[in-house]
Order: structure tokens, then C-alpha cells, then sequence
């Protein structure tokens, strides 16, 4: 007789499931939570956000349903399966996505700013969060006090950080409105964690833009 036991697979939410290398990309809306926004004014700057990231996305060749999102209130964690390349979250994403937000400023009352950061590494593409160490470090780099000060002094309305392997093994590779020459060295500490990344910030990198 044959044996007719089903092998029992990992579910998604089973911790014992493997990690897949996936690509990272988180974003921040500044001053979210700043006291002359009310909760409408909230509601519509994460509309707006997720409108901009899903035409962009898609506008890059990603798929926005084939990756994996998670609502962060003041933001968006999206991680992006192996089978989608890395490269095309810097370019065409970074350029496109700095235009859609600066278009939309134009003619919006309450104007939008973003930061955002790109990591790649391990992720358990499960249904209840993600506690990899890849995540909490591309988190840790969207809120570093670094990435902060640069899209401040910038003045403009995007800017991203990339860490140490996305730099080495994407961006230096990538040719088009976005470079290398595009992103700023940046090295900072979380705790007693010396951490070396990369800034890109919208109108220093966006060529035919530049002063």
C-alpha cells in the first residue's frame, strides 16, 4: 500500500520557518505625530504614502502585490521577496519615488516628507510581524538621529539610507539617474554599535536637478 502521510511543511507563522535573504525597505513619515496634525491629517499623509509607494513600485517593475507589507502607523515596512532585484529599489525606485513626493507637494497643503532605508538579509516571511535581525536594523536606520540631521539640513523631501551590503553589492552597480555618486558616507552608533551606511538625499542626487 502506499504511503499516503502528507509531509508537514513550516506555515508561514511557524518560528521554526525558514528565512528567505529578502530585500528590505522601510519608510517614516516626518513628524507624523507632530501636535498641528490631527487625526485627519494623519489618515490622509498615510493614504497619500501608500498611494505614492504603490505607483512607484509598480512604475519600478515591483510588484506591490508580491511583496510583503506591514503597517508601521507613521510608516510602511515592505520586504520584497528574493525573486524581485534589489536593485530596482534604488533605481529606478529612489529617483521616482523623490518626484512623485516632490509633485505631490506642489499643490498639497500639508506637505509631505519621507525617510526611508534599504537593507537585505534574512526574513521569516510570516503573518505576524518580523523579528529578524535584518528588520531591526533597517528599522534602526530609518530612525537613527544621522539619517534625521541629513534630510533636515537637506531641506527637501526624501532622503533614504542604505547600509554597508546594499551599497557594496547593489548600488555600486547600479548606472542611471542614480549612482554611486549619489549616496554620502555616513558613520554613526546605535548604543556601542559602531554602524557604517550610506545617504542618499533627493535633490543632491537627482541629476538634471542639482543646483
Amino acid at each position: 500500500m502506499p504511503n499516503t502521510a502528507k509531509t508537514s511543511m513550516p506555515r508561514q507563522h511557524d518560528p521554526l520557518a525558514q528565512p528567505l535573504n529578502c530585500s528590505i525597505f522601510i519608510t517614516d513619515i516626518v513628524g507624523y505625530s507632530d501636535l498641528h496634525r490631527d487625526d485627519y491629517d494623519r489618515a490622509v499623509l498615510r493614504s497619500t504614502l501608500r498611494r505614492i509607494l504603490t505607483d512607484t513600485f509598480m512604475e519600478s517593475g515591483l510588484s506591490w502585490r508580491k511583496c510583503h507589507h506591514h503597517d508601521r502607523g507613521d510608516g510602511l515596512l515592505t520586504v520584497v521577496p528574493p525573486t524581485l532585484s534589489t536593485s530596482l529599489l534604488i533605481e529606478p525606485l529612489l529617483p521616482l519615488l523623490s518626484e512623485s513626493i516632490r509633485r505631490h507637494n506642489r499643490g498639497a497643503t500639508d506637505r509631505l516628507q519621507l525617510r526611508s532605508a534599504v537593507h537585505v538579509g534574512p526574513v521569516v516571511l510570516g503573518d505576524t510581524g518580523y523579528p529578524n535581525a535584518s528588520v531591526i536594523h533597517a528599522a534602526r536606520m530609518v530612525d537613527s538621529d544621522e539619517l534625521r540631521y541629513r534630510l533636515d539640513c537637506s531641506g527637501q523631501e526624501f532622503a533614504t539610507m542604505v547600509s554597508s551590503y546594499v551599497y557594496e553589492n547593489v548600488v555600486r552597480h547600479v548606472r542611471g539617474a542614480v549612482d554611486a555618486d549619489s549616496f554620502q558616507r555616513s558613520c554613526y552608533q546605535i548604543g556601542n554599535v559602531p554602524i557604517t551606511s550610506w545617504v542618499y538625499v533627493s535633490q543632491q542626487a537627482d541629476k538634471g536637478g542639482r543646483p
